[in-house]
């Protein structure tokens, strides 16, 4: 039988390690594995797992100097192929880097190899787990929203992304989501008992609630104090699902719940989105929606990126595709995720492909003769804004002000 493997993600300090510590110290009687993963050459979150008693860990694998989501994602594969084949185990637990994204780490199981083989042939993966530090996502959030200039630069190779922008991707890809440390909610609030105090404090945490369901409407939330959780309610469902885990995020949603038909004559803006039951109550009420801003005329690029550096907003998360003036064959994607803004090319446009002779009109697939209309093909502005308190009106006004 094929053991089943749980991966612990988060940020830097969220509490990764904690939680690791205190589900292990539930190991008794249960055949676990552990992987721990670390940027440095010297693991120490590794060396804080193994030297642990664990009565029911058999092994503990160090790996560092790679994370696992890219530079050593071939080490991790390797690691979690050797403890099934050994078959000794029932579970697989992996504390990834505060640095990864957990899409990186699903493609392991998903992505087939050239000898047509993939990691879910050996193990399977039970759920993705995002760590947050419920205080330190509030102050960055907080901070970013405070920001006159809400981007504070552009998304570049080789570059680390600011604190709330990784944060915002491990929460989008997740099963689990684990808040943690809420108890510094309250000391947020202030050393007074008080009902005021009290008060503030639920109310941090239904906007931090509102905040993560209104990015992964999908994902589990469960709330701890210094990483203490029960082991059953992290690793004993299976939650992955490598279609739902992934397009998760609410911005994939929102793309694909558009009807993708554009009518001539007709302005094509989508409406605002939402989110439906408890998540979609708690979303209103802290003002977090979505809005989908949808058009068959090209950006003039410079307008477009000039319009990203001054900022939108209200707006914490940006993803779609876009059709500049400047390079009207190639596909554009552009992204916003807490203050930072990428603007880049993905491929050619079939329309493009279909005028230069590389490729047929009946070859095109389904999704693109959904969103064909002529004379555009499938070039197009398809873009979801997420955020609290969005101007809809003022925002698309910006948007139609960056056309050509």
């Amino acid at each position: 039988m094929k053991p089943a493997v749980t991966v612990l993600g988060g940020f830097l300090g969220a509490g990764k390690t904690t939680l690791l510590r205190h589900l292990l110290a539930q190991s008794a009687g249960r055949r676990w594995a552990v992987v721990v993963n670390d940027l440095a050459a010297l693991n120490i979150d590794g060396a804080l797992v193994r030297d642990d008693p664990l009565p029911g860990c058999g092994e503990v694998v160090e790996l560092q100097g790679g994370c696992v989501c890219c530079s050593g994602s071939d080490d991790l594969g390797e690691t979690i192929a050797r403890l099934a084949a050994e078959e000794r185990y029932e579970h697989i637990l992996v504390e990834s880097t505060g640095v990864a994204e957990p899409r990186g780490v699903a493609a392991l199981f998903t992505r087939k190899n050239p000898f047509g083989r993939a990691l879910a042939d050996f193990a399977t993966l039970s759920s993705l787990v995002t760590v947050l530090d419920a205080a330190f996502f509030l102050a960055e959030w907080r901070a970013y929203r405070d920001d006159a200039a809400p981007v504070r630069r552009w998304a570049g190779v080789g570059r680390e992304s600011p604190a709330l922008s990784l944060m915002i991707e491990q929460a989008e890809c997740a099963d689990l989501i684990v808040l943690n440390h809420r108890d510094r909610l309250a000391a947020a609030g202030g050393e007074s008992e008080s009902v005021e105090v009290a008060n503030a404090t639920a109310e941090d945490a239904a906007r931090l609630e509102a905040i993560i369901r209104g990015l992964n409407p999908r994902a589990e939330l469960r709330w701890c104090e210094r990483g203490r959780l029960d082991a059953d309610d992290v690793i004993g469902t299976a939650r992955f699902d490598p279609a739902a885990t992934v397009g998760a995020a609410r911005w994939i949603r929102e793309l694909n719940a558009l009807s993708p038909v554009f009518k001539p004559g007709v302005r094509p803006h989508g409406g605002a989105g939402g989110v439906g039951g408890a998540a979609g109550a708690a979303a209103s009420r802290h003002g977090f929606g979505a809005v989908i801003y949808r058009e068959r005329r090209p950006f003039a690029r410079d307008r477009l990126r000039a319009l990203l550096e001054r900022g939108l907003p209200g707006v914490l998360r940006a993803k779609g595709f876009c059709w500049t003036r400047e390079q009207p064959d190639e596909m554009g994607f552009v992204s916003i995720a807490g203050g930072v803004a990428n603007l880049e090319t993905l491929n050619p446009w079939w329309a493009a492909m279909i005028e230069r002779g590389r490729a047929r009109l009946d070859e095109r697939p389904a999704s693109v003769v959904a969103a064909w209309v002529e004379p555009w093909g499938d070039r197009r502005q398809e873009i979801v804004f997420i955020g609290p308190s969005l101007d809809e009106a003022a925002l698309r006004a910006a948007l139609d002000g960056a056309l050509a």
